[in-house]
């Protein structure tokens, strides 16, 4: 979403961004204006908390004050912003970040649910980042008003100077959640001895016993490594120096992890999950269709070709160049925009 306000921005948009406090401030270089919202209500009542933080969204979107609202991912919010935009004559487009916010299998309550498509009969246009999403939005929700396909944004790495190190190890990352499949990222670890895999958990409270599980399973294998969340300048050196960055995971739109990946020339391989086909495709890595066989298989070619990838890490980078660059992709936010604010 920074990226769009910067994006929107650099093409004469006036943006606001709606932003928790930020620990550490920094200072932008597009004009943007930031509005601070309040923190979550620690209350532990539940009504109490909702209401509470009800109210301070509505604040927060009176004071950003935009003809244009863009939201991000399936939650109730959804709902309360609709209601927001429909009484003040307010464009709301929603921006999708998961192919579960048209499957709903993240939301557990009936309530939760209901306010949310409730929410997405009143949004002026759904944004989907791929095909694949926009089949399946009409598919699930076919009384969406309008599904637009707009690819991800990815920012390019400056690259440094001089020759970089050769990759040594595989990388998955991501958080500690079923849907990830940590664990069969350990398994692959423990298939091919002869690589080096690293792991970083993120969001290790949320489910501890699957956090416990990994930790047990890693200590039978001795090429992974499992380090701690990095800082991203610190990840981003150590996906430039991987043989590819891993994906298990069964629910995705389209992973952070690949753009990042291909932005520093470094390919992918992904059990299962490949948005479009593109992986396969375009060859920008190995895509396993859920094949065990194939991703060991796939794994073991990356990691035997690993100093011979120039031709993969121009491809990689021409795609993402080409694909999910700021200038490609703020161009068709800003047309899309423009263009529903002509018919409103």
């Amino acid at each position: 979403m920074a990226l769009l306000a910067r994006a929107l921005a650099e093409r004469g948009h006036s943006v606001a961004h709606i932003i928790f406090q930020p620990t550490e401030p920094t200072t932008l270089t597009y004009p943007v204006t930031l509005v601070n919202r309040e923190q979550r209500s620690a209350s532990r009542r539940r009504i109490v908390r909702g209401l509470l933080e009800a109210r301070t969204i509505w604040r927060a979107l009176r004071a950003a004050d935009a003809a244009v609202v863009v939201l991000r991912s399936a939650s109730p919010v959804v709902g309360l912003v609709a209601l927001y935009c429909r009484l003040r004559r307010r464009i709301l487009i929603f921006s999708s970040s998961n192919i579960s916010d048209f499957t709903l299998e993240r939301m557990s309550s009936r309530w939760t649910k209901l306010a949310y498509r409730l929410g997405l009969r009143f949004v002026t246009a759904v944004v989907v980042q791929s095909e694949d999403q926009r089949l399946l939005a009409r598919q699930k929700l076919p009384f969406l008003p309008r599904v637009v396909h707009i690819p991800s944004l990815a920012d390019a790495i400056p690259r440094q100077p001089g020759a970089s190190p050769p990759p040594d190890t595989f990388l998955w990352f991501g958080r500690t959640v079923p849907e990830k499949q940590p664990l069969r990222y350990v398994e692959l670890a423990r298939s091919l001895p002869e690589a080096r895999f690293t792991m970083i958990p993120t969001d290790v409270g949320l489910y501890p016993q699957l956090h416990s599980e990994i930790e047990a399973a890693a200590r039978a294998a001795p090429n992974l490594v499992i380090l701690e969340p990095l800082p991203h300048e610190q990840l981003s050196q150590l996906i430039a120096h991987s043989v590819a960055v891993v994906n298990t995971s069964t629910l995705e739109g389209m992973p952070n992890a690949f753009l990042e990946a291909w932005l520093a020339g470094v390919p992918v391989l992904t059990y299962e999950f490949d948005p479009d086909g593109v992986v396969a495709g375009r060859s920008l890595g190995v895509a396993a269709g859920a094949s065990w066989n194939r991703f060991v298989a796939g794994a073991r070619e990356l990691w035997e070709s690993r100093s011979e990838r120039e031709e993969i890490a121009r491809r990689v980078r021409a795609h993402v160049a080409e694909t999910h660059s700021v200038e490609a992709v703020g161009a068709r936010w800003g047309a899309l925009i423009e263009e529903l604010q002509r018919d409103l």
